[in-house]
């Protein structure tokens, strides 16, 4: 998403909340797509996020809710401070948060240790008590889906608190240490497997399988048990990303991917989809 800067009447909403006359700097945080994010410093040097979402967007009461229930990942979780859902207030839905540390990397020294990290902070992602109001991600497909098939092979794992977006571009980074997980705004209710496939594929883009694979490995330890069916969570990941891979193409190209661009990214897909050890129908 491009930068864009907060109206004044956000601006004074969140200089209210933050009890100070006035912000003294804005800046663009890049990584997140479900909404406009911006740093916002007082006048004493504290800075905080400010996330302004689309009018009607119900993505910001979901994330409001998902907020409040993450003190158990402690640092690696934002805190909300103040909350303007309806956009009553200033016109638009508004968020805002503590700034964790760090910022978003997808080009580290070591992939390995990289891949490890994001890892053993899904598993803590997953480890989180499940807010059965959270919605249900999982959700069957059309009858004609070519999705149908291997969602009722999946359906019956258990539910877990799901990031619904866990990418490498949705964590934060300092000095090559995980310091943050951000963009709570589609979290819900889905098998481990969902995310888990999501950010394989990710690092698969970045780089290969087999750091992909690093992963898992990471992953599966600090949960205590394998995923079941990775394989066919792989297929499911793929073919959700199939009709709008090139559009993510400015997320990698903001973060120091230029190589991933449109068409750079449609390959990558496709030649993952070939390695999948599972049955793959013909896509149209």
């Amino acid at each position: 998403m491009s930068p864009v800067s907060p109206s004044p009447i956000v601006l004074e909403w969140a200089a209210r909340h933050l009890t100070v006359a006035k912000l003294v700097s804005v800046r663009s945080l890049l990584g997140g797509t479900h909404a406009k994010t911006n740093v916002v410093e007082t006048p004493d040097g504290v800075e905080y996020v400010l996330r302004e979402f689309e009018p009607g967007d119900v993505a910001v009461r979901r994330e409001i809710r998902v907020l409040t229930g993450l003190g158990d990942l402690g640092e690696l979780a934002p805190e909300l401070i103040a909350a303007d859902p309806d956009g009553r207030q200033t016109g638009c839905p508004l968020i805002l948060t503590t700034l964790l540390p760090g910022s978003a990397c997808i080009t580290p020294h070591s992939p390995h240790d990289f891949a490890e990290q994001l890892g053993w902070a899904l598993a803590r992602i997953h480890s989180l008590a499940v807010d059965p109001d959270l919605p249900e991600l999982f959700t069957e497909p059309a009858a004609d889906s070519p999705l149908l098939t291997v969602w009722r092979e999946l359906d019956n794992a258990p539910r877990v608190v799901t990031h619904n977006d866990f990418w490498s571009g949705n964590t934060l980074w300092l000095h090559e240490r995980l310091t943050g997980i951000v963009d709570w705004s589609g979290a819900g209710r889905a098998p481990r497997g969902y995310d888990l496939a999501w950010c394989r594929q990710d690092l698969v883009f970045l780089y290969d399988e087999a750091i992909a694979n690093v992963f898992t490995r990471a992953y599966d330890t600090a949960i205590g048990s394998p995923t079941p069916d990775v394989p066919r969570w792989d297929y499911f990941a793929a073919m959700r990303a199939f009709p709008r891979v090139e559009t993510w193409a400015p997320n990698y190209q903001d973060l120091g991917r230029s190589d991933l661009d449109g068409p750079g990214l449609r390959r990558r897909l496709t030649e993952w989809m070939l390695e999948i050890p599972h049955p793959i129908p013909p896509v149209g």
